[in-house]
C-alpha cells in the first residue's frame, strides 16, 4: 500500500499542476511551504487502524487542503482531483460517479471548499469526508 507522500510524490503533484495549467494557458506558480505543510498533515494520519478509513481520511485532506489552502496560482481543484484519483488507485480504491449529477456534486463541493475558507467555515473538511466515505470503493478486477 502507498500511504505516505514522499518528496518525489510531492514533485509529481507540482508537475501535474504545471501540466494542468499549461493546457489552459494559465500561469504556474506554487507556494512550496503551503504544499509541503499539506502533505505533512496528510501523512500524519498513519495511526488510523482501518485501511479504508485511513484512505478516506488521507483522501479528504488531500482534496480539501489543496482546494482550501490554494498552494498553486491556478488549477488547485483540478490538481486535487488528479492527486485524489492517483492516491486512490495506488491503494486499490477508486471514486466512481454514476451520473453527471454526481460528478457535478463533487465539483460543487470542491468549489465550496475554496469559498468556505474565505467565509471562515472549518466544517468543510467533515463535509468532504462524509462525501468521500460514500463514494470511495475498492477497485474490482473482474476479468472472467
Amino acid at each position: 500500500m502507498f500511504e505516505v507522500f514522499s518528496e518525489k510524490d510531492i514533485q509529481e503533484v507540482r508537475d501535474a499542476n504545471r501540466l494542468i495549467v499549461s493546457h489552459d494557458n494559465e500561469p504556474y506558480c506554487v507556494d512550496d511551504d503551503v504544499l509541503k505543510e499539506i502533505f505533512y498533515h496528510v501523512n500524519s494520519f498513519s495511526d488510523v487502524l482501518s485501511q479504508r478509513d485511513k484512505i478516506v481520511k488521507k483522501s479528504t485532506h488531500v482534496v480539501a487542503e489543496i482546494s482550501y489552502n490554494q498552494p498553486f496560482c491556478e488549477g488547485n481543484r483540478r490538481t486535487s482531483f488528479y492527486v485524489l484519483k492517483s492516491f486512490l488507485g495506488r491503494n486499490g480504491f477508486t471514486i466512481r460517479f454514476y451520473s453527471i449529477k454526481e460528478k457535478e456534486e463533487f465539483a460543487d463541493l470542491l468549489r465550496r471548499t475554496a469559498k468556505e475558507k474565505f467565509e471562515g467555515d472549518p466544517t468543510i473538511y467533515s463535509k468532504v469526508e462524509r462525501y468521500l466515505e460514500r463514494k470511495i470503493e475498492p477497485v474490482k478486477f473482474d476479468y472472467l
